[in-house]
């Protein structure tokens, strides 16, 4: 039986480096790349020169890729970095005639079957009530990252991004979303990670006990 997750969230919330820290250590478990940097190493200029067919790039090749694995695995866990939701995410801040021809397509291919949604997702989100850390400062140094967002205006980016991604989920029906708030720092993406692969590991352990877990993420503050 396969379990499909994905790890959404804002640039530079550690989307990556919680995945990095999960393969490997789960047994079963099969890792999505972030689509949007294979299709920058297949297609170099368009973040630069053409950021919508980019865009639309990354959602041709996020599809692919789902359906591919979906298709070749028959047992274990899925893991996505970004997937569909986070496409849709950027196409409605930065281009909604485009948003609106991916959500269409999005919605018949689960409809149809042909896509599989997901079975939950990991919402990555950030506490800045402290400022841009080190950490952050050091991410968003990333070549991709400002050709594709307003690095300098991060909070923004942050906000902006959660609130359409709220607006993408709600048009789709029982959509398994799971917030985690983390301090962007070494010791806050840590404890993150740890309760991650716990739950991932516990394979879908009742939100009670996760929620309960959740409050020693901001241990300390």
């Amino acid at each position: 039986m396969i379990k499909k997750v994905c790890i959404s969230g804002p640039a530079a919330s550690g989307k990556t480096f919680c995945i990095e820290n999960l393969d490997g250590q789960l047994p079963g478990l099969t890792v999505l790349s972030e689509s949007s940097r294979k299709v920058a190493e297949m297609y170099p200029e368009l973040p630069t020169q053409n950021i919508n067919k980019f865009r639309e790039k990354i959602c041709e090749f996020q599809r692919q890729r789902e359906t591919v694995a979906e298709n070749l695995i028959s047992d274990g866990i899925i893991v996505c970095d970004r997937g569909v939701f986070d496409n849709l995410v950027f196409l409605l801040l930065q281009d909604k005639n485009q948003f609106y021809k991916e959500l269409s397509l999005i919605i018949s291919l689960y409809k149809d079957g042909v896509l599989r949604p997901y079975d939950y997702i990991f919402y990555f989100d950030i506490d800045l009530l402290n400022g841009i850390t080190p950490l952050l400062k050091k991410s968003l140094e990333d070549t991709l990252r400002k050709a594709t967002i307003n690095v300098n205006n991060y909070a923004k980016h942050v906000i902006d991004f959660r609130n359409a991604f709220i607006e993408v989920t709600s048009y789709f029906r029982n959509i398994k979303v799971i917030p985690v708030v983390a301090k962007p720092d070494e010791e806050g993406f840590d404890l993150r990670n740890s309760l991650v692969k716990d739950y991932i590991s516990s394979n879908i352990n009742p939100v009670v006990h996760f929620a309960d877990k959740l409050r020693y993420i901001f241990k300390g503050a």
